[in-house]
This record gives C-alpha cells, sequence and structure tokens, in this order.
C-alpha cells in the first residue's frame, strides 16, 4: 500500500491542521503519526516500505500522510526522487503562507523548542536561518518536484484560506483527492499546532518528543487523550519569543521577493495578503 497523497509542506503554514481535517473524512486514512519522514535518508527510509505500509491504517479509500520536512531540500536532499520511485502516482500538497511570517514563524517556533538561540540581529548569518529562508522559497522548493511530477499532481494551498474559509477550501482538496466533496468536517474553528499553544508547554517536551520511544507511544494514543495530557503540561507563564524589528522584515523581503513573484506564476494565483 503506497499513500495516495502527501502533504509535503509547508512547515508553519497549517499542515497539522489540514492533515486533521482531511483525517475527518470517512473516506481519508491517514499515517498513524503526521510525520512518518519517511523519505528522509537520514530518517527512516532504510527502514524499508514494510515499515513505511506499516504506519497507515487500513480500512480507508485512500491513505495519506504530512511531513514538511519533504520540502527542505538544502536540509534533506533526494525526497522527491524518492517518493517518485515509491509511488509515481501518488498526489502532493502543498499549502503556503506569506513567506516573511513563515520565517518568522519557524524561528519562533525554534525558540520556543530551545532550538534557536541566535539573536534576531543575527539570525540570517546562521545555518538554522539560511535553513529558514529555503523553506519559504516555495518557487525554489516546488520547482524539484516538477522535475517528476506533472503540475496537475500537486495541488497548492494558502494558509490564509485554511484559516479565513477552511470548508471551501476543503472542497477543492477533496474534488482534488476524489473523494465525496459534499461531507462537511468539524472542528474547523481551530487551527493546530499555534504558536499560542506551544509557548506554555515545558522545555523538556520539546526534547523528549524527538526520541523515536515517545514517538512510537504517541502514534498508539487516541488524538484526543494526548491532547488532553498536553493540556495538563502546559504551564500559565509562557516563553519569551525574541523582538523582531522591522529591519529583519525588510531584509527578508529583499532577499524572498524574486522567489514570491516565480512562485505566483507557477501557482496562478495572486497571494494578494503576502507582504511581498
Amino acid at each position: 500500500m503506497a499513500p495516495d497523497f502527501i502533504i509535503i509542506g509547508a512547515m508553519k503554514c497549517g499542515t497539522t491542521s489540514l492533515y486533521r481535517y482531511l483525517g475527518a473524512h470517512p473516506e481519508i486514512g491517514l499515517s498513524r503519526e503526521k510525520e512518518t519522514d519517511f523519505f528522509l535518508a537520514k530518517q527512516n527510509f532504510a527502514q524499508g516500505l514494510d515499515w513505511y505500509r506499516a504506519q497507515f491504517t487500513s480500512g480507508a479509500r485512500i491513505h495519506g500522510e504530512a511531513s514538511p520536512n519533504y520540502t527542505k531540500h538544502s536540509e534533506f536532499p533526494g525526497v522527491p526522487e524518492r517518493i517518485f520511485s515509491t509511488a509515481p502516482g501518488v498526489k502532493l500538497i502543498y499549502i503556503v503562507r506569506d513567506p516573511i511570517d513563515r520565517f518568522l514563524s519557524q524561528y519562533h517556533h525554534h525558540a520556543i523548542a530551545g532550538e534557536a538561540n541566535q539573536d534576531p540581529a543575527q539570525v540570517l548569518n546562521s545555518q538554522a536561518g539560511r535553513n529558514y529562508l529555503e523553506c519559504s522559497r516555495y518557487f525554489k522548493q516546488l520547482s524539484r518536484y516538477l522535475e517528476f511530477f506533472e503540475r496537475d499532481r500537486i495541488f497548492i494551498a494558502c494558509f490564509d484560506e485554511l484559516r479565513d474559509r477552511p470548508q471551501a477550501l476543503l472542497r477543492q482538496v477533496f474534488d482534488f483527492l476524489e473523494v465525496d466533496s459534499a461531507i462537511t468536517v468539524d472542528g474547523l474553528d481551530r487551527i493546530h499546532n499555534q504558536r499560542s499553544s506551544l509557548q506554555g508547554l515545558p522545555q523538556w517536551y520539546f526534547n523528549a518528543r524527538r526520541s523515536p520511544v515517545l514517538r512510537a507511544i504517541k502514534a498508539r494514543i487516541p488524538r484526543p487523550l494526548y491532547d488532553a495530557m498536553l493540556n495538563q503540561l502546559r504551564r500559565r507563564s509562557q516563553v519569551e519569543l525574541p523582538r523582531l524589528d522591522e529591519g529583519l522584515r525588510a531584509e527578508l523581503k529583499d532577499l524572498l521577493q524574486d522567489d514570491a513573484t516565480q512562485f505566483r506564476d507557477l501557482a496562478g494565483m495572486p497571494f494578494n495578503n503576502w507582504s511581498l
């Protein structure tokens, strides 16, 4: 059983929410854990196809997963080739947001998790900052997939639509996946994995969740129970985030403008709410 679709990113663009919403459709089955990271050579590809197939529950008409690391080519090269060689008929979903907001959201995400120690003024001079930039270069990331997949195999979604008009966007995604688009999904008023929901979690949680043991346990715990456990862990005090000035935004605009222009042409979408 190969996946029928994969949400390939981008990180901090609503992939968790989209994954959860799709999982509420009765014809769609998802991987037990959102991010299998199977197609990463440094992660799980060596586990083999039997391991990958075992990540999916049976019984649904189509199956899919969501791994935003699949559009981090500078960190994890070779992913489109591996996906194509394994599942050449797969459909891909790429959800994006304002490239500058996405960069800053990833920086804050890593700061909350204790993984970003750079001063905001120096973040662009760090390897981490360069990786954040690459994730916001949507044209560059998607161009690698277009070397293997036809454009009509890729659905480009906008985070703003998912947040503001989720049911309308889901109908388009359901049509793309060829499942019943008349299905109404509940719980669309909640955006998952938001910064505000992460800031109150203790530091040890972010270290522990990278553990293969915890990932295996998490995959077997019903989602409502896992969410309830996280709520118990949250503290009233929240991690203070680095202050970001307009100078950084201006520099990011210069660095990302050309890619954003090319991506608009590729997607055929205006992205009118973007800042560049």
